[in-house]
């Protein structure tokens, strides 16, 4: 993500902090304390409240086979006409790959105060630009999730995570 974006950040879960600061130089955080545990809208918002750029552009740790092309590609499709712009390759709306400007804030915090975290309440209640195969074609690899360490080719025990 390095050439497409000024600032890195890499939101944790707090027992995992001190492991990525000693890996990583980017940024690592937690979920603000009041909405620890919310999930990915957490995340995002606490990202939000903690810079002061326009746009936050977002990627789940668990897509590995992202490139930085891609990347590349979605941050021209931003556009100030739209509050999201998030990924919908192969008929698969993708709200962790893509970008959030500062205009949401505000959403997201009403539905993490409610406990409503799921991120399709946040792009409902916004103008979203679905980026797809019309915009750039991508390889399906690309926008596979590795939410199982079989998938990875690890074997990854739960003492390691």
């Amino acid at each position: 993500m390095r050439p497409s974006v000024e600032e890195l950040y890499i939101v944790s879960h707090p027992t995992l902090v001190a492991r990525f600061q000693q890996e990583a130089s980017e940024k690592v955080i937690v979920d603000d304390e009041k909405y620890r545990g919310q999930g990915p809208l957490a995340g995002i918002y606490t990202v939000m409240k903690q810079t002061e750029a326009d746009w936050v552009f977002v990627l789940p740790c668990d897509m590995p086979y992202i490139t930085d092309r891609m990347i590349e590609k979605m941050v021209s499709c931003i556009n100030d006409s739209f509050d999201i712009v998030v990924s919908a390759h192969f008929g698969r709306v993708q709200p962790l790959v893509g970008a959030y400007h500062r205009r949401v804030v505000a959403d997201m915090e009403q539905l993490v105060m409610a406990g409503n975290n799921r991120m399709f309440l946040l792009l409902e209640k916004r103008c979203v630009r679905y980026v797809n195969e019309t915009d750039f074609s991508e390889e399906p690899r690309v926008f596979r999730n590795m939410n199982y360490a079989t998938e990875c080719g690890d074997i990854v025990t739960e003492k390691e995570l």
